[in-house]
């Protein structure tokens, strides 16, 4: 329930444009924050001031009744926040859904004429009932209410401020941080915007009909009024749950236990004298049939270059060839054989000599 303050003090531009014009806004945005935080939520109105507490709206969800009655109400008289906190209390406890929880928010913009001790035993009530209640205190040039003057010779005690009354009733009726008092004083900014930034509006302990931001209708994490700019508060949401999105798949990858790079086998260097096959050294028996190779190769093409004639000459000289080639045969460890082989070069060659010798004769 909405409790407004429609007393004569309501006419004052403290609070442009006036003090009940500013509660209608207010009412907008609480109407609209209250529905958006839940869909069953419903809320009702009524005023404080005038003759007596009167309901205007039982609890609601049409809009449009709210802002109906609101065009009706009249300003005048003295609030009476005892009698209109129990009105309220009553208007609630005839609701049609009883599992929601209860709630109270009340705008306080004149002087009180309630004692502490009768708001005290009021909160205590609603305490005990499981009513919250959120008070709204503005128009602080008036909260001291006057002193009334005594007839005795004792001097008059200054009267209570509605902040020190109303302090009472808020610490008489908070339960688990459930209700919520806001001192509103006049300046740049208007009541509703200091109710759009106050705890309030925000999703707040066990009462789950609490809306969810200072910007009214669940904008509390963005700090923008979907209500007055839903595109931004929409495009400000998205944005909200992208980055969520991706520092959720971004997790698993961070929180991966990360292996310890293992370093390429590298292949130690061979040195050259390692890496090349070594030299197998000369025996005796290979150097001397290399000589004998090659001088008769040699030989061989010495006799070609003469022209050597005749069947004989052509026999020895493929007998020298022949005994040549066949090095590769012989046995390199038998050092008996590597004598014959030389033995065999040496009369190859001198029988080329010989032929040689005998055609330089004949010419």
């Amino acid at each position: 329930m909405l409790v407004l303050d429609n007393s004569a003090y309501s006419l004052n531009g403290d609070y442009p444009p006036t003090r009940l014009a500013a509660q209608a806004d207010a009412v907008h945005i609480l109407f609209n924050n209250k529905l958006n935080a839940n869909p069953e939520n419903e809320v009702g109105l009524m005023v404080m001031g005038g003759k007596a507490p009167e309901v205007l709206v039982t609890p609601t969800q049409d809009e449009g009744k709210l802002i109906a009655a609101l065009h009706e109400t009249k300003q005048g008289g003295l609030a009476d926040l005892s009698t209109g906190i129990q009105v309220a209390q009553l208007a609630l406890k005839h609701r049609q859904n009883k599992n929601q929880r209860q709630r109270i928010i009340v705008f306080v913009g004149s002087p009180l004429t309630d004692s502490t001790a009768s708001l005290v035993k009021l909160g205590k009530k609603m305490k005990k009932n499981n009513v919250a209640i959120d008070i709204i205190s503005f128009g602080s040039a008036l909260d001291a209410s006057p002193a009334v003057p005594s007839s005795s010779s004792t001097p008059t005690e200054p009267a209570e401020s509605n902040e020190t009354k109303l302090l009472a009733l808020h610490e008489a009726v908070n339960s688990s941080d459930n209700s919520h008092f806001l001192a509103v004083e006049a300046g740049p900014h208007l009541l509703s915007e200091r109710i759009a930034m106050s705890a309030i509006m925000r999703r707040g302990g066990d009462d789950g009909d609490d809306g969810g931001a200072p910007g009214g209708g669940g904008g509390d994490e963005y700090g923008v009024d979907p209500n007055l700019d839903p595109e931004l508060a929409m495009a400000l949401r998205m944005s909200l749950e992208e980055e969520r999105a991706r520092q959720a798949a971004s997790a698993p990858a961070a929180a991966a236990p990360t292996l310890e790079s293992v370093p390429e086998a590298s292949t130690p260097a061979v040195p050259a004298a390692a890496a090349a096959p070594a030299a197998v050294p000369a025996t005796p028996v290979a150097v001397e049939k290399d000589a004998a190779a090659q001088a008769a190769i040699l030989a061989g093409a010495q006799v070609e270059d003469v022209g050597m004639g005749g069947d004989d000459e052509d026999a020895d000289l493929a007998m020298a060839l022949a005994l040549s080639r066949g090095e590769d045969d012989v046995d390199m460890d038998d050092a008996s054989g590597g004598a014959e082989d030389d033995e065999d070069a040496e009369i190859a060659r001198a029988i080329a000599m010989s032929m040689k010798e005998a055609e330089e004769n004949d010419k």
